[in-house]
């Protein structure tokens, strides 16, 4: 199932500057960015014993430093299906929050729903109270798509994952592709390891597949990968890990086990769906990730040093789960396999 609110709350926590950057410049440069901002508790209490709003939790929150030198709240939700009270609660919001810090409240919404025509900005009471809030209307940038996944940039990436996701629903062989499109002109680009795995994480939440697309999309993948081993490698090797560890995981795991709750059960044994998420996280990480993490580092050792041998194999086979930690951080730097799997007290 598509989590477009999840994804975009990640990138909010992650790369808020960025966010505003893109999705609302005139807000960004209200902002002085040499202060650190506070990401406060998020959870409002109801006014009164007897309120009938209730317990609230806003999607974002930040406490910002203003160029002017005053301090102001920083409220963003994110709305992804078209709701009559939407601009209601976030009248709710504003109120509640100013009543909370005592603080200017910047009011932010980002729309990520299919409709062009639905752009709600404010509220009334009826009473002459009226409340507004700037949006963000994602099927806006639109015809920026092509230039937007061309670049480590999580919020662009983030935001041409949604745009496709919003092209492609019900529609599996070409989200794949789109996925695919998204993942692939990454392999050029250098990058750190913890930017590719956001950026990984991101996708997967906007651009879920189905199993059967998932794993011919790893295919693919790995087909890209054969194609061009002898080339200089790069940080496409860690974005794509977690599609080698489920290559791997398939020594231990079923051909039927659920993959519908993401990485849970995907790495769970044949009984971690009877049992649920947790059972089957824990045995398909007890039982199929010693041997799904050797495969992985067997193959990234392959694309960046050369054909590995049977002691090779042989030796990850009889890892620990610690070495083979080491083993994937000293892949980092490594100049040859020997030191990579001497960093990591491993021996042929």
């Amino acid at each position: 199932m598509d989590r477009p609110d999840r994804a975009w709350k990640l990138l909010l926590q992650r790369h808020l500057a960025r966010v505003l950057a893109r999705l609302f410049p005139g807000v960004h440069a209200l902002i002085d960015w040499h202060q650190q901002y506070y990401l406060p508790d998020k959870c409002l209490l109801p006014l009164a014993a007897d309120s009938r709003t209730g317990q609230r939790e806003p999607d974002f929150l930040a406490l910002v430093m203003l160029l002017d030198g005053r301090q102001a709240c920083l409220h963003a939700e994110v709305q992804c299906t078209r709701q009559a009270t939407f601009p209601e609660r976030m009248a709710l919001y504003h109120n509640r929050l100013h009543d909370r810090f005592g603080l200017p409240v910047i009011s932010l919404a980002i729309l990520g729903d299919s409709s062009p025509s639905w752009r709600p900005s404010s509220a009334s009471d009826g009473y002459g109270m009226d409340f507004t809030f700037q949006i963000a209307k994602l099927l806006d940038f639109r015809d920026e798509l092509t230039e937007l996944g061309h670049t480590l940039d999580p919020v662009a990436i983030g935001l041409a994952a949604h745009l496709i996701a919003l092209s492609t629903r019900h529609r599996p062989q070409q989200r794949c592709a789109g996925k695919q499109g998204l993942l692939l002109p990454l392999y050029p680009l250098r990058g750190k390891l913890q930017e590719l795995t956001e950026i990984q994480e991101v996708i997967d939440l906007l651009l879920p597949l189905p199993p059967s697309w998932q794993r011919r999309m790893t295919m693919d993948i790995e087909k890209f990968l054969e194609e061009h081993k002898k080339q200089d490698k790069n940080s496409l090797n860690y974005i794509i890990a977690e599609h080698f560890i489920q290559q791997g995981m398939a020594y231990g795991l079923p051909k039927g086990e659920a993959m519908g709750i993401a990485r849970g059960k995907a790495m769970g044994l044949a009984k971690g769906e009877a049992v649920g998420l947790a059972k089957g996280e824990a045995l398909g990480i007890a039982k199929g990730d010693a041997k799904g993490r050797a495969e992985i580092l067997k193959l990234q050792l392959e694309v960046k040093f050369g054909q590995a041998g049977k002691d090779l194999k042989h030796t990850l086979n009889r890892a620990s789960p610690a070495q083979l930690e080491r083993l994937a951080i000293a892949l980092l730097d490594a100049d040859s396999a020997l030191g990579a799997l001497r960093a990591a007290g491993l021996r042929i």
